[in-house]
């Protein structure tokens, strides 16, 4: 009944189906205008160029880096809003090995057979 159904409505509700269609590829794109930092980082590093060229001078850099950096941060919460995948992942700093730690360490299965030592 259903695929008839969906024939004799169809006068009816292709127009809305039609029109629901569309507004969902217009937010596609609109999210995929949001959450796109291309252009942001090509920004900053135009900055940068002018910076090395001497165009600007170091107080005017850092004006327009913290509004650069910002644009970002506000991309990369559309991102996380919307679900979608941040590029590059969390950041995460490995803690520093101690001296007591590189001596208790296992390297695997070294095979010391097949190892060069340079004896002079």
């Amino acid at each position: 009944m259903g695929l008839l159904s969906r024939i004799l409505l169809a006068p009816f509700t292709g127009p809305i189906d039609a029109a629901m269609w569309t507004l969902e590829k217009v937010q596609r794109v609109v999210e995929d205008e949001v959450t796109d930092d291309t252009p942001i980082k090509e920004e900053l590093f135009r900055l940068q160029l002018s910076l090395d060229a001497g165009e600007i001078d170091d107080d005017e850099y850092l004006e327009r880096e913290a509004a650069i950096m910002k644009r970002l941060r506000d991309v990369r919460e559309w991102r996380e809003r919307l679900g979608r995948s941040i590029a590059g992942g969390p950041v995460r700093v490995a803690r520093a090995p101690d001296a007591a730690d590189v001596g208790d360490a296992d390297f695997g299965d070294i095979d010391e057979s097949r190892a060069t030592h340079d004896t002079e």
